[in-house]
């Protein structure tokens, strides 16, 4: 008798089978979305500045716009219909005490500046975009005492931020600066002198913890008064662009980690670097700071500052006059576009280039219209500063663009008479790479 076997037992047997079939097939390859090395145009930015009654504030683009909206602080202020041309460089007096600028437009690359005067004495700064970190060094050494850090929201979202000290004895202690809340359309300003009087030069650190945040600081006080640009972090290697004509000249240095820190200063001038005579080896305690004087006898006409250690610091300068004070901030890289005004506050703007290695850079004018008004290169030498000459006519501002990707710094400086300020350029929001992402 031929036996049958049940289906019921039959198909259990199948299902192994057809399970084991599959565990056997190569899962393919998932797709790679292009990343990591190509670059994609940035479709919208938001600065802020810090401002008071009588600053003027410019701002420019690359390329035109498609919308801007500008958000004064306190809204009470009203914007002036100006900020929303997209299409041309603008300058106004904003009023209030911070002013938001938002603009969209595919590779517009929107920047901005701003000047006045604070007590008499000339300020001059650029206005930074959505900051993860934000490094202040040397605010109030030598009597300045009203030396604050302001943060500001350029978001529709509550923002968060920690604060973080050092002085030259260590860390300073401060409850009341940790979990600060910014609320939308608001600025909040921290006395440096309420945190840490009597501490001499102090370095900040700003940690964006949520939301859409920056931080600007103004050194001020008996010694004289500027803004200044915040620093992306600690750093081997830095340089401060453009040391404007003065009096005293002071590096100031933070070191925060946990072993001593030694650090080298050059000078770059027009010939090329040499050493700060007496900076070669300067100490940097753990977690503390410390200032120095550049010798009188070191040339610093048409100069920038290279600052490297053997661990990270973070480095400024202070120039002194008689009546008034210039702070140099660290440059950034810039290796496409970067856009700097002509004048501010009535008041010609000098435009420091300076390179590792050996670069080309276009200088093109523009008037306020976004009209080319012609075109000039400029050749950098291997560690030297070059002064970009005014140029002819009555631009409004101009646009930098090194040859060939080649990586440059700039540095802003102003001088009239006794009154000195000075600025850090960024490259313009353009483009960023894409990052690179496998989808399964």
């Amino acid at each position: 008798m031929s036996g049958r076997i049940p289906v019921r037992l039959v198909l259990p047997l199948i299902a192994l089978v057809l399970v084991g079939a599959v565990s056997f097939v190569p899962e393919p390859d998932p797709p790679v979305v292009a990343g990591g090395s190509s670059r994609v145009d940035v479709r919208q930015t938001v600065w802020a500045c810090q401002v008071a009654p009588g600053w003027t504030v410019a701002a420019g683009q690359v390329s035109p716009g498609t919308e801007a909206a500008a958000r004064p602080i306190p809204p009470e202020a009203a914007a002036d219909p100006v900020w929303a041309q997209a299409d041309r460089w603008r300058t106004a007096e904003p009023g209030g005490e911070a002013f938001v600028l938002e603009q969209s437009g595919a590779g517009s690359g929107s920047v901005g500046y701003v000047a006045g005067t604070s007590s008499g004495d000339a300020v001059l700064g650029s206005c930074p975009p959505v900051v993860d970190e934000a490094w202040f060094v040397g605010l109030g050494d030598t009597g300045r005492s009203e030396a604050t850090v302001t943060l500001i929201n350029l978001g529709e979202n509550r923002a968060v931020a920690d604060l973080t000290w050092w002085g030259a004895d260590g860390p300073i202690q401060s409850l009341d600066t940790s979990g600060l809340v910014v609320e939308p359309g608001e600025r909040r300003e921290i006395s440096v002198d309420d945190v840490a009087a009597g501490e001499g030069a102090v370095a900040a650190h700003v940690s964006r913890r949520r939301g859409s945040l920056t931080a600007v600081a103004l050194d001020a006080g008996r010694a004289g008064a500027d803004l200044v640009s915040p620093a992306s972090g600690a750093a081997r290697s830095q340089v401060l662009a453009g040391i404007p004509r003065g009096g005293t000249t002071r590096v100031e240095l933070a070191n925060p980690g946990t072993s001593t820190a030694h650090v080298t200063v050059a000078v770059r001038g027009p010939q090329g670097s040499f050493a700060a005579q007496g900076l070669e080896d300067v100490s940097v305690e753990p977690e503390s700071t410390r200032v120095v004087t550049v010798p009188g006898a070191v040339d610093l006409d048409q100069a920038s500052l290279a600052v490297t250690s053997d661990l990270p610091v973070v480095a400024s300068a202070t120039v002194e006059t008689d009546d008034d004070i210039a702070r140099v901030a660290p440059a950034p890289p810039i290796t496409g576009p970067a856009v700097v005004p002509v004048r501010m506050d009535g008041r010609a703007v000098r435009l420091v280039l300076t390179a590792e290695e050996p670069a080309e850079v276009v200088v093109e004018s523009f008037s306020a219209s976004m009209e080319s008004l012609g075109e000039r290169r400029v050749s950098l030498e291997a560690g030297a500063s070059t002064t970009v000459g005014a140029p002819e006519g009555k631009p409004a501002y101009l646009l930098v663009t090194p040859v060939d990707g080649a990586e440059i710094r700039a540095g802003l400086w102003q001088v009239d008479g006794e009154r000195i300020a000075a600025a850090t350029v960024h490259q313009a929001p353009v483009s960023v790479v894409a990052p690179g992402v496998s989808v399964r």
